[in-house]
């Protein structure tokens, strides 16, 4: 029996991001964060953009907030769920 896995991701609200170039900062600068496996934006340049993270421990909301503040854009809120990794099943 197969059965996907899944894995705990935070998700970020964050505003602001206008363009691809934009998304890359962003992401370039959360993937250096300690603890961070996989980076992935959603581009909304004109509303709310979508930041996941997994695995949703290696960072703190606050942290987030924090270089989200610090690179220019603002930070809306946090979503944790679970979604399943990617090319990866479980056998059972």
């Amino acid at each position: 029996m197969t059965r996907a896995t899944t894995r705990r991701v935070s998700t970020f609200g964050v505003s602001g991001l206008t363009c691809p170039d934009c998304l890359v900062l962003l992401m370039e600068r959360v993937r250096h964060l300690h603890g961070v496996r996989e980076v992935t934006v959603d581009l909304e340049p004109a509303g709310e953009s979508s930041l996941t993270i997994a695995p949703a421990e290696a960072v703190s909301a606050e942290d987030i907030r924090a270089l989200v503040d610090e690179i220019g854009f603002d930070y809306i809120a946090r979503r944790s769920h679970r979604r399943p990794l990617r090319g990866q099943d479980a056998r059972s």
